[in-house]
């Protein structure tokens, strides 16, 4: 079994989720749980039936659209 911290740095530089308990691609992503800080993912491997869940941060802001005065 991966550790918290080899599963998030394989996971960042690959840019692929893995069963942290045996590496398979066959991951299913389940609910999520969204705070004002934090966003919870839920995931089940399909081949291991291990599940888990990764945790997600806030960590800056994109600008959003608006409507500007005179386009109303």
């Amino acid at each position: 079994m991966r550790s918290s911290d080899e599963w998030r740095r394989h996971t960042v530089e690959d840019g692929v989720v893995l069963c942290p308990g045996c590496d398979s691609l066959h991951v299913t992503m389940g609910a999520c749980a969204v705070g004002a800080y934090t966003v919870y993912q839920e995931y089940v491997c399909e081949d291991y039936g291990h599940e888990f869940q990764a945790m997600f941060g806030l960590i800056g802001y994109m600008p959003g659209s608006h409507i500007e005065d005179d386009d109303i």
